[in-house]
């Protein structure tokens, strides 16, 4: 579920670091964050499962987090 908390935190994070996500994972998250469409609604206009969805949002929470605490490997 989204919270508000994690909203904010997570679109602070995508505008320091979002540039080094993949283009398709940037697609994705602001698809998700940005445009609050459902994964099953990305899932279909991408062309992947919902779980595919969840996996990439999911990967890029962990990716920007990573480089928020210093753990990211370029």
């Amino acid at each position: 579920m989204k919270s508000v908390d994690n909203i904010t935190k997570i679109n602070l994070l995508y505008d320091y670091y979002g540039e080094f996500l993949t283009k398709k994972q940037r697609e994705i998250f602001e698809l998700y964050f940005f445009n609050d469409l459902s994964m099953g609604e990305i899932a279909e206009n991408i062309g992947i499962t919902r779980q595919g969805v969840f996996d990439m949002v999911r990967r890029c929470q962990d990716i920007l987090n990573d480089f928020e605490i210093g753990r990211a490997h370029v």
